[in-house]
């Protein structure tokens, strides 16, 4: 089987798991991301988790005729439950709503260990997932921006340090590391964002609402645009 990993989506989460790491992936789908890890060279080994049967089948016919499979498990499981005995390492959490995620994260109390790196790939609510992350005292150490199917992605790498703090709305808005502007999948997330929070602001000054956060962030993204 081919290492390859065409999709720019999952090949940004790729790129933020460690070397030597044992590695989970939740809601794994295909299996595609542990696939390519184990068969690159990445991993050591994988537990592939979802809570239904479906994707699960999927995973394991899709694994079947990989000589890597012996490496993998593949697991029924609410988001990490019964996977604090398991040595992880690294855990990749993508294709989910940022509250989703934040939820599994909240439930999952070995997670806060400074060894073990969160790879999160946030489907909606970007800002209320870097929000939690923040407040929970996990510190977000990478963003990555791609574009697949006209559609744009953020994945973010974090990891607990105990450090609690408060995001400012544009913080929350546009990240906390730096991506050159240049970025083309950055511009493009930045543009979509900008598209949405326009909606927003409108929609809200109509129903006399208060629009000072989504103006807030719509100003922090205009100036990432303008000056890139």
């Amino acid at each position: 089987m081919s290492t390859a990993l065409c999709d720019p989506r999952l090949g940004s989460a790729a790129s933020l798991v460690r070397q030597g790491a044992v590695f989970a992936d939740i809601g794994t789908d295909h299996a595609y991301l542990p696939l390519f890890l184990l068969e690159s060279g990445r991993i050591t080994r994988a537990l592939c988790t979802d809570i239904t049967d479906g994707p699960l089948a999927s995973a394991r016919a899709h694994a079947s005729g990989s000589p890597v499979r012996s490496r993998m498990e593949f697991i029924k499981t609410d988001g990490l439950d019964g996977l604090s005995s398991r040595g992880l390492t690294d855990i990749a959490i993508c294709g989910m709503g940022g509250e989703l995620i934040a939820d599994i994260l909240s439930r999952a109390p070995f997670v806060r260990d400074a060894n073990i790196r969160l790879i999160l790939q946030p489907m909606t609510r970007q800002e209320h997932l870097r929000r939690y992350l923040a407040r929970e005292g996990f510190a977000i150490t990478d963003e990555c921006y791609s574009e697949s199917d006209g559609k744009y992605y953020l994945t973010l790498a974090a990891h607990f340090t105990g450090e609690v703090r408060e995001l400012t709305v544009e913080q929350a808005t546009v990240g906390l590391v730096p991506v050159p502007p240049s970025c083309v999948a950055y511009r493009g997330y930045l543009m979509r964002k900008r598209q949405a929070l326009s909606r927003a602001v409108e929609g809200k000054r109509r129903g006399g609402e208060d629009v000072s956060e989504p103006s807030a962030a719509l100003l922090a993204i205009e100036h990432i645009l303008n000056n890139g």
